[in-house]
């Protein structure tokens, strides 16, 4: 739900880096340490391990940034034909 709530709205928003940033920090926090604040000693993997795809070892959980960018593209590339 903390992924695909923000991407609803990304697929015809631009937002700002700090969006992406409050929201990978609630990502982070329910990840690793639910209620409480999540600091380096209680992230077990880093965040760009977690944001890569299955198939390459990672856990599959999108970069918001990127796959916002990928939907507004598609959306363009859609409107166009």
């Amino acid at each position: 739900v903390l992924s695909a709530m923000p991407t609803f709205a990304l697929t015809v928003l631009r937002a700002p880096k700090k969006f992406f940033k409050e929201v990978d920090k609630a990502r982070r926090r329910f990840l690793w340490a639910q209620d409480e604040e999540a600091t380096g000693g209680k992230c077990e993997v880093a965040w760009s391990a977690v944001t890569t795809p299955e198939s390459h070892g990672g856990l599959g959980i999108h970069d918001l940034d990127k796959f916002a960018r990928a939907l507004r593209l598609r959306w363009l590339w859609l409107s166009w034909t």
